[in-house]
């Protein structure tokens, strides 16, 4: 598609080249169609991090391999009553070794997609099953 019209050396990091866009003889006689491309590098962009998302949270169940499923309960209040409601989420958790048992306190944190449903890995187990409170 590009013809270059001169022969500039490419190894340059800041040479330009003039090319043409694809319509041969009417283009060259156009000298708004030819346009001037930079060879030279983009600056490098700033690594911009996010806070990671972290929660706290009871294993419900530990059936599937390297999986666990986490149930996280948070206090909403009534748009119209005014009284306190408990909802829950359950989210599948990534569980390398396998550490947590149902019935754990654990803090869940996000992270890349594992699986289609996996999006939280296991960071700690606060509470063992026997320890936590009810």
């Amino acid at each position: 598609c590009l013809t270059p019209l001169s022969p500039q050396s490419s190894t340059s990091p800041t040479a330009t080249r003039t090319s043409v866009v694809a319509m041969p003889s009417l283009m060259l006689s156009r000298p708004s169609l030819v346009r001037q491309t930079s060879l030279a590098r983009a600056p490098a962009r700033a690594v911009t991090t996010t806070a990671r998302q972290i929660m706290q949270g009871k294993v419900v169940s530990t059936a599937s391999s390297k999986t666990a499923v986490v149930m996280v309960e948070r206090k909403v209040m009534h748009p119209l009553y005014k009284k306190t409601q408990t909802k829950s989420t359950k989210f599948h958790v990534h569980d390398e070794d396998e550490t947590a048992q149902a019935g754990d306190i654990v803090r869940i944190g996000a992270c890349r997609p594992h699986s289609k449903l996996k999006r939280f890995e296991l960071i700690e187990v606060c509470a063992p099953s026997g320890c936590a409170p009810n």
